[in-house]
């Protein structure tokens, strides 16, 4: 399993139609297509943080689909409430947060719980 992080720009107050828009596409045959497993979506102020997980670690899952009709649909109806966060934006790779810290139980034991 592989996680992305992806960082926009969000319209304030358009977080449900943000959700709506995923809701309809993960009813359809995309997340299979694309390897997607998981999403969730955060926003703070008129950031959204998008995460994803996949079944690979494709760095960037949904890069043969571009061209697919659901795959387009879906940025086409995002457009209207989220931008790109960074102006240097050229493909949604250049949205991906790089992960610099990673900490799983399993690395180390549990410690005992306070009380």
């Amino acid at each position: 399993m592989s996680r992305l992080l992806v960082v926009s720009r969000i319209v304030p107050g358009s977080q449900g139609r943000v959700a709506q828009i995923f809701a309809e596409s993960d009813a359809t045959e995309l997340p299979r297509l694309t390897g997607i497993r998981h999403r969730s979506l955060y926003y703070l102020h008129d950031l959204c943080v998008h995460l994803m997980e996949t079944v690979d670690v494709a760095p960037d899952p949904t890069a043969d689909l571009r061209e697919h009709p659901l795959y387009q649909r879906v940025n086409e109806r995002l457009s209207a409430h989220t931008s790109p966060y960074l102006p240097t934006w050229h493909s949604p790779r250049d949205a991906v947060a790089g992960c610099f810290y990673s900490w799983d139980t399993a690395d180390a034991p549990m410690p005992d719980r306070i009380r």
